[in-house]
């Protein structure tokens, strides 16, 4: 999960422009893998050759000082660039290479979203019924949510609410003074991003589905996608090749930490293995097309100057959106490149990820990094070393 109270948490922003749902599923030509010396795809234009990319690459490491780093470039037919550069945690720093586990954070929600999805096209789960209905108890009987008790308006909070960031929950209880468990504004009025809110969906998904987060996450996405090195929860053989400092993560959040499945950020991951999900998802692979589109289409436009602060007015989508805004499981921002969809994973400053999908492009970049120690923001140097010359707006949610 995201533990940087998420203040300088970061990701993208700018002026964003809503596409409409055939642009989403028809208005992109997939981006082919290189062929021969056709080299790495540049987002704005052309390409590079592979070694121009490697050298890149080794270089932002050097200039973010993490410990390692992976990326992954990909088009709708699979993957186009991927390396790993710097040295796992333990194995006695030995190399980091495709095949090493990194913390993923909060880029956990894109997947959790998707897995939302296909309970949506299955029927069992509606995005506009209140997820309280689902339950056979009345919220507050269950003691992680004791604390609503004498709040009705979690009747309110809807799977769509609990996706766009806007349940009315902090982001997670243990920041706030009492840590307890608060509504802060009413369900929908505000945007506020919430970690809160996607473990409540996820404890809900759990109850329809009769299975907790992991066995419910290999069913639907990692199985069917063929993601076999990506797991929500810890086990003991990752640590043969990971970039993960279990040990610091643990003396801090206790014991068995890691093992807990947690939608809104336990997600471990290569790089390799996530792009595979974005290719799906440029692709539509794995879901129908409309529920894909519905996924990525802007909910609702964010007013606020920064990502992760306080709760801000949360505007209608008009079609023409003058700020940032969020879709179902994502941000979204349009560049020179045209509209893209974005997650951040951030555990700061140790974990710093990110991951986009740029759909008039076809392409799809994630960045898994670890041992940062702060306070340079590693995404932005390591998306340049990929895709080149870029206008991604990072500064509006922390990355510096």
């Amino acid at each position: 999960m995201d533990t940087r109270s998420e203040t300088r948490i970061g990701v993208v922003g700018s002026v964003v422009v809503w596409m409409c749902a055939v642009t989403l599923s028809h208005g992109f030509q997939p981006a082919q893998a290189p062929a021969g010396n056709a080299g790495v795809p540049v987002l704005l234009g052309g390409a590079r050759p592979v070694a121009e990319v490697d050298r890149a690459v080794a270089a932002a490491l050097g200039r973010t000082q993490v410990s390692a780093a992976s990326v992954a470039l990909v088009g709708a037919a699979g993957p186009l660039y991927t390396r790993a550069v710097g040295t796992r945690v333990l194995a006695g720093a030995a190399p980091a290479d495709v095949g090493t586990f990194f913390r993923a954070a909060s880029l956990s929600k894109a997947v959790f979203a998707w897995i939302v999805f296909t309970l949506v096209g299955d029927g069992r789960l509606d995005l506009d019924r209140p997820l309280y209905e689902y339950l056979p108890r009345h919220l507050p009987d269950y003691p992680d949510y004791a604390d609503l008790a004498g709040d009705t308006r979690y009747r309110a909070i809807t799977a769509r609410l609990a996706l766009s960031h806007r349940t009315g929950f902090p982001n997670w209880r243990w920041q706030t003074k009492d840590r307890k468990l608060r509504i802060l504004f009413n369900p929908g009025e505000k945007f506020l991003y919430s970690g809160e809110g996607y473990r409540y969906l996820q404890f809900v998904v759990e109850q329809i589905a009769g299975r907790d987060l992991e066995a419910l996450a290999r069913e639907r996405i990692f199985g069917p996608l063929g993601m076999t090195s990506t797991t929500y929860s810890w086990r003991d053989e990752l640590a043969q090749n990971c970039a993960i400092d279990k040990a610091s993560i643990e003396k801090v959040f206790g014991p068995g930490f890691l093992k807990l499945p947690n939608a809104a950020g336990s997600l471990l991951t290569t790089a390799s293995d996530y792009g595979r999900f974005l290719s799906a998802v440029l692709a539509g692979t794995g879901l129908p097309g409309r529920l894909r589109d519905q996924m990525l289409r802007p909910q609702v436009s964010i007013a606020g100057d920064g990502l992760f602060g306080p709760p801000v007015p949360a505007g209608p989508v008009t079609g023409a959106e003058p700020d940032h805004f969020w879709c179902l499981g994502w941000g979204g921002f349009r560049g020179a490149a045209g509209a893209a969809r974005f997650h951040v994973g951030y555990d700061s400053p140790e974990y710093e990820n990110y991951a986009a999908v740029y759909l008039e492009k076809g392409l799809g970049l994630v960045v898994l990094t670890s041992g940062g120690r702060g306070p340079t923001s590693a995404v932005p140097v390591f998306v340049e070393a990929v895709l080149g010359p870029n206008d991604t707006p990072f500064s509006w949610a922390g990355y510096q």
